[in-house]
């Protein structure tokens, strides 16, 4: 029964891996709990003052902007246990500036609850969002 449960309530990895792969906004707002919040720690968001991005009607936002640019995404590094997955994901712009990003994903229900990225820009990029 409790493999039953687990079943259930399992994230696919490999569906995250290929929709941030292939810039596949739907695949990923489907993975999201609808009370999700993602946070963003970058050069243009401090620590102290991080870009929050809460509900699903946002973050399907904030991936169709990310999933709308010119860039490849590639994930790596990943690690997934039943409550979190960590990754990597590097991305290239076609002018040359990298952006590499952690990401942790805490898990509810099958679904992503909380979402926070780490992320290092090429120079001072006026691309990011």
């Amino acid at each position: 029964m409790m493999g039953e449960t687990r079943a259930a309530t399992a994230f696919d990895v490999k569906e995250l891996k290929r929709a941030l792969e292939e810039g596949d906004t739907a695949a990923l707002v489907s993975l999201y709990a609808e009370d999700a919040e993602m946070t963003v720690v970058d050069f243009q968001h401090s620590p102290s003052a991080p870009m929050r991005v809460t509900g699903k009607a946002a973050i399907e936002a904030f991936w169709r902007d990310v999933c709308g640019r010119d860039m490849t995404h590639r994930v790596g590094h990943e690690v997934a246990g039943p409550d979190r997955i960590s990754f990597v994901e590097e991305c290239a712009y076609p002018d040359g500036c990298r952006v590499m990003a952690a990401m942790t994903l805490d898990l509810s229900g099958g679904r992503i609850a909380r979402h926070l990225t780490v992320q290092a820009w090429d120079g001072a990029s006026t691309a990011s969002g």
